[in-house]
């Protein structure tokens, strides 16, 4: 009797698996609490500090998540670790809306830390190793595009979900997590990519891309916290304008990455990386030299395109560099230096504001940042693969 092998997913149906993972995992399961955490203290289910430090608990686990995913990859087949990951996020908001005590709300929140941690370390790397390279810089931007469209999908619901109550806000985003792991259901590759055979002319341009990348999570992380606040209070115009320039945000972090995977396949990587690199230092001192308020929204729309934007520019620079399976060991070290430089970049902008209390030296720093992080990036030229 002979076997023949499962048929091949399309690359539509993989594109759309890593989407949703990262809808489920990153924007839903991570950014999601940043508009619900006013709302659980208004209604009294937390003190600030404690909301804060359920925050922190997710960002400490999705490190976690990024450490372990790999070595649960080698003994839990690709699909079924996903697949599994997708669920316990989606049951993990579940749980919060029957408001818990705050022992099992943390556990939660650590549990959905942990799994965006291992759908981002495994899913886009995996991903791109089963595409021909001409296509992968369209698959990931389809898969990164998954953190923007999270971003929007909760910003935009959950106002009139809030208005139904707290519990509400949190079977919504359940709900909406349970869709996008049934449309994450198919796709994935059977295994991650097999570790690689040392290669030394790649090791040193991927650690120089391994602190690149980490630098260069501080940039924006000005925009991701005081965007809304510049325009409301730094220049007047009120709490809708800047709510509305966070939609903005998210539009282009739904949007960003999309078109750089598209320049990325007709230019290579390497350029696009330096030009996405040097837009995004432009962008940020946008309010700086111009305080207007279509200035304002000009720079969200590309600051937030390129947030999600440049992390599948960086993946597959390293692939260029050292092919699929030695860009899916790097992508591990990459999430980790990169959520280490979101947790100092946060720190550092949110004790520099209580002290100037002012945007524009915060734009002018992210800025000079972004400038470091593009003269780190590794010149290397990539081999023939």
């Amino acid at each position: 009797m002979s076997h023949t092998a499962p048929p091949r997913p399309s690359i539509l149906t993989s594109a759309l698996a890593g989407l949703a993972a990262l809808v489920v995992g990153l924007g839903l399961g991570r950014f999601a609490y940043t508009p619900l955490l006013p709302a659980l203290v208004t209604a009294g289910w937390f003190t600030p500090g404690e909301a804060a430090g359920l925050g922190a608990a997710n960002l400490i686990s999705y490190l976690a998540g990024a450490m372990i995913a790999r070595p649960l990859g080698r003994v839990v087949a690709l699909p079924v670790l996903m697949r599994g990951s997708m669920l316990a996020t989606a049951a993990s908001l579940l749980v919060c809306g029957f408001k818990p005590g705050l022992v099992v709300f943390g556990t939660m929140r650590a549990l959905a830390g942990v799994t965006g941690g291992v759908l981002m370390v495994l899913g886009p790397p995996s991903l791109l190793a089963a595409v021909p390279p001409a296509r992968r810089g369209r698959m990931g931007g389809i898969v990164f595009a998954g953190v923007g469209i999270g971003i929007v999908a909760a910003s935009s619901a959950l106002p009139a979900l809030l208005r139904e109550g707290v519990p509400t806000a949190w079977f919504g985003l359940a709900g909406a997590a349970a869709a996008f792991t049934a449309i994450g259901w198919r796709g994935w590759p059977p295994s991650p990519p097999p570790p690689p055979p040392h290669d030394g002319t790649a090791a040193q341009p991927l650690r120089w891309l391994v602190i690149a990348y980490g630098v260069n999570a501080i940039p924006v992380i000005p925009h991701m916290i005081l965007i809304s606040d510049y325009v409301a209070r730094g220049l007047g115009t009120g709490i809708a304008a800047g709510s509305a320039a966070f939609v903005v945000y998210g539009i282009g972090a739904a949007m960003g990455p999309i078109a750089g995977g598209w320049i990325g396949d007709r230019l290579g990587f390497r350029r696009t990386l330096d030009l996405a690199v040097m837009v995004q230092a432009s962008a940020i001192l946008f309010p700086v030299l111009l305080p207007t308020v279509p200035t304002a929204f000009v720079s969200a729309l590309v600051v937030g395109s390129l947030t999600p934007g440049i992390p599948p520019l960086v993946l597959n620079r390293a692939v260029e560099l050292a092919g699929p399976a030695g860009a899916a060991r790097f992508w591990r070290a990459a999430t980790i230096a990169f959520a280490l430089g979101q947790a100092f970049g946060a720190w550092g902008t949110a004790a520099a504001f209580a002290w100037l209390e002012r945007h524009p030296p915060l734009f002018v720093a992210g800025a000079v940042m972004a400038v470091i992080s593009l003269g780190l990036l590794p010149r290397d030229r990539a081999p023939d693969r």
